[in-house]
């Protein structure tokens, strides 16, 4: 299955409680973006890669760019910045992934191509409970039905290019790509289990759950 790979580089550091771009802190001297980048590269069906970043860091960008690797700018929400990233999509599949997550591998996008239109996930290892507005429980919820959703998430191109812009024209605002097409496609979305190591870097703790998940992915290998 040939397709594009969009990758989104365009946050911040807030919640990291740093002055600059999460994405550019290192693990191993590399910054966390780079992993994906490169893994997307080594993939002989990854036709084209589209980082999507913030207008002013473009120039911090430019050294990864070629013919095969462009820039979108990115939008307010993470949805806009897809959108604009997805006016860039020329082959019929296409893998939107969050460039703070580094540590996907080449099993996980083989098994994502075999299966468009879904999106890696692990199932939920706590246990949940929804409360009311005050704060009491209202029931817990089996989680053998629960999974926490990941990126890559694999799509036919038109489908999510037609469900980002019936997403816009109703104001809609989803948790992440999957759920547009629960609410605008024609088709369902499958989950395909990934792994805990999937980690999407965002506070100081994930940095060094990180740098700990890659020194254990170097020891064994």
């Amino acid at each position: 299955m040939k397709y594009d790979a969009i990758i989104l580089a365009a946050g911040s550091g807030r919640r990291m409680g740093i002055n600059k771009n999460k994405i550019f802190l290192s693990i191993d001297d590399k910054p966390i973006f780079q992993y994906s980048v490169d893994l997307f590269k080594a993939d002989s069906d990854c036709q084209k890669i589209i980082l999507v970043g913030k207008k002013e860091e473009q120039g911090i960008f430019t050294s990864y760019l070629s013919e095969n690797i462009v820039f979108a700018v990115g939008g307010q929400e993470r949805q806009d910045s897809v959108r604009n990233a997805l006016k860039l999509v020329e082959s019929d599949y296409v893998m939107i992934h969050d460039g703070a997550r580094p540590f996907i591998n080449q099993r996980e996008l083989n098994c994502l191509k075999k299966k468009p239109n879904s999106i890696l996930a692990v199932p939920v290892k706590d246990t949940i409970k929804q409360v009311e507005s005050d704060g009491k429980i209202k029931q817990t919820i089996p989680r053998e039905t629960l999974f926490s959703a990941q990126t890559p998430q694999c799509f036919q191109s038109d489908l999510i290019i037609n469900a980002h812009m019936e997403a816009f024209e109703n104001n809609f605002l989803g948790t992440d790509d999957a759920s547009l097409i629960e609410e605008f496609g024609e088709v369902s979305v499958s989950i395909v289990e990934g792994s805990y190591n999937n980690i999407k870097v965002t506070t100081p703790e994930d940095i060094l759950m990180a740098r700990l998940i890659k020194e254990r992915m170097s020891t064994n290998g």
